[in-house]
């Protein structure tokens, strides 16, 4: 069960001999949108180990962005990042817990009937000298260039990776994963091409891009207050275990770096 919030079924009270109870600490993992799906897995899975067996970890669907997950982890044991932590990020007391490399993907809208372009198709469209699926083997449509704002954690790895996506020509920028993945499923945008993490383009039709290969490091930040928590601790450890290694490579991921 995984609509809102990630579920480690941890009843809320633990009745002992002689009816007391004892309360399970809840810790929200708010952040990053890219991590949400992994994050959910590791928790799910974390969830049956003895260090967590007295927490209940909650991770909303909704993403607060790579900052706000900064910010959670000043209340929390943890927050979720969309990307390695900034100089900056560190030198504020913060640490990061990579659970797996999240690959970068493009996909389109329903009507494009292209199926995978090479990197200089890529470049073509993006810095606008593509402008007609028709040129790369489609059909006669304008091609709706759709991007992220600048900061986002996945758009700023593409420009460090290959730095024409520095110049792209968009034709509307969204701010949230959500908002992306409806667009591409609504007519406005059956003509679209856009970028993100591919654990959240299930829905949709993901392109072969040709010669591309690039990825995020996501996974958790943690204040260095609580580097010696025993759940930070059990943590650390587990996301360094085979299982969970199988685990991210089951679902399609990539280890860390």
């Amino acid at each position: 069960m995984r609509a809102h919030y990630v579920a480690l079924f941890v009843v809320l009270t633990l009745f002992a001999a002689g009816g007391t109870s004892v309360a399970v600490e809840q810790q929200t993992v708010a952040g990053a949108g890219p991590s949400t799906f992994i994050v959910q897995l590791f928790f799910e899975q974390f969830g049956n180990q003895a260090a967590a067996r007295d927490y209940e970890f909650l991770v909303p669907e909704r993403s607060a962005k790579h900052a706000g997950g900064i910010q959670c982890s000043n209340k929390n044991l943890f927050g979720r990042t969309g990307r390695p932590l900034s100089a900056a990020e560190k030198a504020a007391n913060k640490e990061e817990l990579f659970l797996a490399k999240v690959p970068i993907a493009f996909a389109v809208g329903s009507d494009v009937s292209v199926s995978k372009l090479s990197l200089d198709q890529l470049r073509g469209i993006f810095l606008g000298q593509i402008s007609n699926w028709k040129e790369v083997g489609g059909g006669d449509a304008e091609i709706v260039l759709v991007g992220r704002e600048p900061t986002e954690a996945f758009f700023t790895i593409l420009k460090e990776t290959y730095p024409f996506f520095a110049n792209a020509q968009f034709v509307k920028v969204l701010n949230k994963d959500h908002q992306l993945v409806n667009f591409l499923e609504s007519a406005q945008g059956k003509h679209a091409i856009s970028f993100g993490a591919r654990p959240n383009f299930t829905s949709l039709k993901i392109l072969q891009i040709e010669q591309l290969s690039a990825g995020v490091n996501v996974g958790l930040v943690y204040d260095r207050s609580v580097a010696e928590h025993p759940v930070v601790v059990a943590a650390k450890q587990y996301a360094q275990s085979s299982d969970w290694r199988e685990s991210v490579s089951q679902v399609g991921l990539l280890p860390t770096d």
